[in-house]
Formats: C-alpha cells, sequence, structure tokens
C-alpha cells in the first residue's frame, strides 16, 4: 500500500464509530428508562422479574455508555497528544531534510522533486503534480541525484534518511519496543 492510505482505520475514523456507537447505547438506554417508567407507573408492574430484568439492562447500558464516554475521552485526549506529537517530529524531520537538501545545493524544482520522489511518487505522478512533462521531472530528478552524489532514487532516499537513522541512540529501548520486542534482531 502507498505511504498514502492505509489498511488499519484512521484513529479519527474509529472515534466517529465510537460516537455512533455510544449513540445507540444511549437510544437503548432511553428505551429502557421510557420502559421502566411505563411498567412501573401504568402497569404496576413495580418488582415483577419483567421489571426487573429491564432495571437490570437498563443499568448494565448505563454503566457501558458511562465507560464507553469516558474512555472515548481518553481516546481524544491521547489522539490530540499524538497529533501533537507527530506535528512536532514532522516539522523537525522536514527540517532536517530541508538543511541536508540546502547542502547539496538544490533549486527549488529540485527541492520539490526530491520531497515527492521520498514520498514515494512515480516520476508520472511527480509530473502530473508539478505540471510538467515526465522527461522534465525526470531531468530534475537526475540533476539532484548528481548533486546529492548519488546514482538514484532508492540511494537518494536512503542518503536523506541515513543521517536521521543515524542519531538515533544504538541502545534506544523506544526502538526496540517497537520493533516488538527484537532487541537483537538476526
Amino acid at each position: 500500500m502507498r505511504a498514502t492510505g492505509s489498511m488499519e482505520p484512521r484513529p479519527r475514523a474509529i472515534i466517529r464509530r465510537q460516537i455512533l456507537a455510544l449513540a445507540a447505547l444511549a437510544s437503548a438506554i432511553l428505551f429502557f428508562a421510557y420502559d421502566i417508567v411505563v411498567d412501573w407507573l401504568y402497569e404496576g408492574e413495580f418488582g415483577t422479574s419483567h421489571f426487573l430484568v429491564e432495571f437490570v439492562v437498563f443499568v448494565g447500558v448505563s454503566m457501558a455508555l458511562i465507560f464507553g464516554l469516558r474512555d472515548l475521552r481518553r481516546l481524544r485526549v491521547q489522539l490530540n497528544r499524538e497529533e501533537h506529537r507527530n506535528r512536532l517530529l514532522s516539522t523537525a524531520l522536514a527540517e532536517s531534510i530541508d538543511e541536508q537538501m540546502d547542502e547539496c545545493r538544490m533549486t527549488r524544482s529540485e527541492k520539490d522533486v526530491a520531497w515527492l520522489i521520498i514520498k514515494g511518487y512515480r516520476f508520472a505522478e511527480i509530473a502530473r503534480i508539478r505540471g510538467v512533462k515526465e522527461s522534465t521531472a525526470r531531468l530534475q530528478a537526475t540533476s539532484l541525484y548528481a548533486k546529492a552524489d548519488v546514482n538514484g532514487r532508492a540511494e537518494f532516499v536512503a542518503e536523506i534518511i541515513h543521517p536521521l537513522l543515524m542519531s538515533i541512540p544504538s541502545d534506544s529501548s523506544l526502538r526496540d519496543n517497537q520493533a516488538g520486542g527484537m532487541a537483537n534482531p538476526p
């Protein structure tokens, strides 16, 4: 899958589904509340097994709604925190990559092409996005490869990413945890 797509649901979509589920719970609570009041006041069923079952379900569904709302609030706070953290990290990453491109003395057009290459776009897509011919995009890529002293797309991306990866401490427990606990890969 391309860098712009993903097989997993996006966090905001998960929150929307959670809100929909909680709205369904709230509707069930309203139904049971109405039914309990009618059974108690108009049908005299207070204390019957039917009434008790509905009351227990009402309490259970109400608790599920309360816990769901609490979890949704926590999820939203966590999502906002992660989005803020990602914006900060993305900004720092972009600044670092821009500095590397400046060191290579790339033109604005070459930088634009370089960013699209880093993001994984094909030359036809780069040309379409930039409103140029594919041959122009390829020529600009060849020029930026020469300035970066690399032989192609893969080597260019590796040269951009390599210095960033070298700044990660080798004993980083964060990296090891994110790799699924594989502290010493084969």
